[in-house]
């Protein structure tokens, strides 16, 4: 138990495991936005894909 205490307090004292921390978060905000972004787009992107789909198709 001595060493876990000892490892927990040595992790709220450590920038680097903060800025990780920060990193994860941003990178999961972009992940959630991009996401969203499809979803509202996905509609255009799907037809857009039948075009070009259909005129390969017929070349």
């Amino acid at each position: 138990m001595k060493y876990f205490s000892e490892f927990v307090g040595r992790l709220g004292k450590s920038q680097r495991g903060q800025t990780m921390t920060e990193y994860v978060l941003i990178i999961a905000a972009i992940a959630v936005a991009g996401y969203i972004a499809y979803q509202g787009l996905e509609g255009g992107i799907n037809s857009i894909i039948a075009n070009v789909t259909a005129t390969l198709s017929a070349a």
